[in-house]
């Protein structure tokens, strides 16, 4: 399994870096649209959307509001406080869960309302960062793979106390702190490599964006185990061998990138 996921992982990353280096808005736009229209089909069928027309409804919905909002510099802010106010009901969810279970899919409109915070915010905060400095995009998809891949080694080598047995009885604490000490290296290395002459202040920046991040980025995996327990599957879908699906490798992106565009935005 850990070879299969190394393969995919080693053709699925060079993709993502080329689409942030090397395209320009509209080309990041559009990719981007296709990455999260598959999820979006994926998370449908979470949220047991059951016919043909409703997923593709839905899905046209929430791209479409995605779209609409793209040039809306001044809506912007107040979209990702409310998907910071959402995304604490979400940290709610998945503590208090299995009782949550009866909230997170009520109804049409809260599943509407689940998968516009979830993507997106998301989606609009990818989309300002690569105009803004597509550099700060690799920063990151960087932090968020560091602080799984740490997590992964560490939670298998040390692991034992659970971090959300109810969720995802295979996480740790442990590996929690493995995640985060390698997204630290990760921005130490940055900070070190494009500042210039970085200053403490600098390290001690970027360190905390790292933790925030990385803490963010297991709330957006926790949550989509949630969904995942309400739907009684292991993974949202088999595009990726060894991953699951698309959702799957971008939960955590979900929640980490309006936080990540919030941090550089209004506090760097």
């Amino acid at each position: 399994m850990l070879l299969l996921r190394v393969i995919t992982a080693s053709i699925f990353a060079p993709l993502v870096i080329f689409s942030v280096v090397a395209l320009e808005k509209l080309g990041f736009s559009l990719a981007l649209a296709i990455i999260f229209i598959i999820a979006l089909w994926e998370f449908s069928t979470l949220a047991k959307l059951k016919s043909l027309t409703a997923k593709v409804a839905y899905i046209f919905a929430i791209i479409g509001i995605t779209f609409f909002l793209i040039n809306k510099t001044l809506a912007l802010l107040p979209i990702l406080i409310a998907s910071f106010a959402w995304w604490l009901i979400a940290l709610y969810w998945i503590v208090v869960f299995p009782r949550s279970s009866n909230h997170i899919n009520k109804n049409l409109f809260v599943i509407l309302i689940n998968g516009l915070f979830l993507f997106t915010p998301a989606a609009l905060s990818l989309i300002a960062l690569h105009m803004n400095n597509n550099y700060l995009v690799l920063l990151l998809f960087g932090l968020i793979w560091a602080a799984d891949v740490g997590a992964y080694f560490a939670g298998k080598a040390i692991g034992k106390i659970k971090l959300s047995p109810n969720v995802s009885p295979k996480k740790t604490v442990e590996g929690l702190a493995g995640g985060i000490i390698l997204s630290l290296i990760v921005a130490g290395t940055y900070v070190f490599v494009s500042l210039g002459n970085p200053s403490i202040s600098d390290y001690l920046t970027y360190g905390v964006l790292s933790i925030i991040i990385s803490l963010a980025s297991v709330i957006g995996d926790l949550f989509e185990s949630v969904l995942k327990r309400l739907a009684n599957v292991k993974d949202s879908g088999r595009l990726l061998p060894g991953h699951g699906g698309i959702l799957d490798r971008i939960d955590s992106l979900t929640c980490a990138a309006p936080i990540f565009f919030l941090f550089f935005t209004y506090i760097l």
